[in-house]
């Protein structure tokens, strides 16, 4: 079994193509019932929040049963550039329920973290070019996968990799994460859409604005879906693009049979 979390998609659209290569199912974390180690393969599937695993995961492995241990454990994680030691953070967790991590691998999708200042979507070229190298990217772990691979430590930890997961992500998340930056603009028509597509359910509408709940994992997917453009989060976000995979498979570039999907405030 896969499990994944996602907010943007990207995640999910690697989970759904490794089970399809695998012979395996995959299932959204925050909607699988029972959060146990019952089948023979277990799969983590996720992007990388702060050079770390999203609190949406966290969650999910703090209630994670492990009734048996799984003949083989591996994760993927998504990621704009590097994943720090997203690895051996989980690998840690993993082991005090007793459980190892016989495989990491990362993998390269287009950036969503637009949140602080000098981060951004990637340019049209950029995210074109991470997702043409996905495909073969996905059959080589797929290969790895379907041998049951050990030991394997297929990821970009970066620079610095531990200044960045010991360090600047306890930060991050102190000063910068959580739900109490974002607001909405008169844009806002109350459509709703933030509260279908957010992953941990964290919002609810009242007067037809979108209220946040103190429950969120960080991933943006409020902002990214955002028809209207409407949702901000602090003073960081004004004008930057959006991105989701599921605008990315619905126009299709004759090329790639993909097309980067941004869109800006307008200037005028």
């Amino acid at each position: 079994m896969i499990y994944y979390f996602s907010g943007n998609g990207n995640s999910a659209h690697v989970a759904h193509q490794l089970a399809r290569l695998t012979q395996d199912k995959a299932r959204f974390i925050t909607r699988a019932s029972k959060a146990a180690t019952t089948a023979d393969i277990f799969g983590l599937v996720f992007p990388v929040h702060a050079w770390g695993m999203p609190r949406a995961v966290e969650e999910f492995l703090e209630r994670l049963r492990a009734d048996r241990t799984p003949y083989y454990i591996y994760m993927v994680c998504t990621c704009g550039d590097d994943i720090g030691r997203t690895d051996r953070l989980l690998a840690r967790t993993l082991k005090q329920k007793g459980l190892p991590l016989d495989a990491a691998f990362s993998v390269r999708m287009p950036n969503t973290y637009v949140a602080l200042p000098g981060f951004e979507v990637d340019s049209k070229e950029l995210a074109q070019e991470k997702l043409a190298a996905v495909p073969e990217r996905l059959a080589q772990i797929a290969t790895a996968i379907n041998g049951r691979a050990r030991g394997v430590r297929d990821v970009v930890p970066g620079a610095m990799p531990w200044l960045k997961s010991k360090v600047l992500r306890p930060l991050f998340y102190r000063l910068f994460c959580g739900d109490h930056g974002f607001r909405t603009t008169e844009a806002c028509n109350g459509c709703g859409r933030c509260a279908k597509v957010c992953p941990v359910r964290n919002i609810c509408l009242s007067d037809q604005r979108p209220q946040w709940q103190g429950r969120c994992t960080d991933c943006l997917a409020c902002f990214h879906h955002c028809p209207q453009r409407a949702i901000r989060y602090g003073r960081w976000t004004e004008g930057k693009g959006q991105w989701t995979m599921k605008q990315e498979q619905k126009s299709p570039n004759k090329n790639h049979r993909r097309r980067w999907h941004k869109q800006r405030k307008s200037t005028t």
